[in-house]
């Protein structure tokens, strides 16, 4: 059983590397998209068993009180798609496309956000309690938003409210298990890396399986999934950096974990809740954005490896800025 703690612990070191490798093996390797999707249903069981065991094994988080929490619910959750609504209103898009990006902004934050958290050193507690909240509204939420918005897409939330409420309940049960049961499971769950290496599974099923549609919409027009992945790409750090300095006051790890959630969004939930019937130019827009969140924390990752690096480098030796 060590065994499976140590391996635990290893992906959830090394899990923002693994979810690029995810994504391009699915791209380059048609059987493992295919296994991928086949256990896509479980993936979302395994990242919010993940989330939930992440942050139970996290240190202790101070100022998690309710004026911040509904703070930063009403942030990512009605702030930025009402924003986003009122901006996009002023641009010449297709209304198909329109409904991908807005639907993209209503989902909830991705039910790994406190194993992304945990990987990044931000705050997991935080991420999990704005994720799970946010998920568990997204059956009034969503539909509502989007009647508001005229979108024009039907969604089944009441079979996927039961799911939803399955999964996160299941989830916390067995979390709530391991936590308290922990001393007798170290060989299993030995630290909280490898309780972000559950999620990491998790993660990795999610590359696999949308490399599938991403590569079915990149070959049917190339340069429109392009123009969507890059619009999306914007999006997603645009609204983690926009988030970030907005609330830089409330120090860098919470500033930074809210910047997390408001940007990295549960897509696929959006996605599984039209009944995967949305418009083709919805459902491309949807795809691409499954990329950046599995793209972002190894980015972070050298980003922040390179910050903590510069500090050791001689001033002399630094590259020099040029003007102009």
């Amino acid at each position: 059983m060590q065994i499976v703690g140590k391996l635990l612990s290893a992906l959830g070191g090394q899990g923002p590397t693994l979810l690029v490798i995810s994504l391009g093996a699915g791209l380059l390797i048609h059987p493992l998209a295919d296994f991928g999707y086949e256990l896509l249903p479980f993936s979302a069981f395994l990242l919010t068993l993940g989330s939930f065991l992440t942050a139970g094994l996290a240190p202790p988080e101070t100022g998690i009180r309710l004026p911040l929490m509904a703070l930063v619910l009403a942030w990512v959750g009605l702030v930025l798609p009402v924003a986003a609504a009122i901006l996009l209103s002023f641009l010449p898009l297709d209304p198909s496309l329109r409904a991908g990006v807005l639907l993209s902004l209503l989902a909830p934050p991705v039910g790994s956000a406190a194993a992304i958290a945990g990987m990044l050193g931000l705050r997991p507690r935080l991420a999990l309690l704005v994720s799970i909240a946010l998920t568990l509204l997204a059956p009034i939420s969503i539909p509502c938003f989007a009647a508001a918005l005229g979108l024009g897409i039907e969604f089944n939330m009441a079979a996927l409210a039961i799911r939803l409420f399955s999964i996160i309940g299941a989830a916390g049960l067995v979390a709530f298990l391991a936590v308290r049961f922990h001393r007798k499971l170290l060989s299993v769950l030995p630290d909280q890396g490898a309780a972000t290496g559950v999620a990491v599974i998790g993660l990795i099923i999610v590359g696999l399986a949308t490399s599938q549609g991403i590569r079915t919409h990149w070959m049917s027009n190339a340069l429109r999934f392009d123009a969507m992945f890059a619009a999306a790409v914007v999006t997603n750090f645009g609204l983690c950096g926009l988030a970030t300095l907005t609330f830089a006051r409330l120090g860098s790890q919470t500033a930074g974990t809210i910047g997390l959630v408001s940007g990295n969004r549960n897509v696929i939930l959006v996605w599984a809740a039209a009944g995967f019937g949305l418009p083709p130019l919805a459902e491309g827009y949807v795809a691409a954005s499954v990329i950046p969140v599995l793209v972002l924390p190894i980015l972070i990752k050298l980003w922040l490896r390179r910050s903590s690096f510069s500090r050791f480098i001689p001033q002399n030796l630094r590259p020099r800025e040029t003007a102009g």
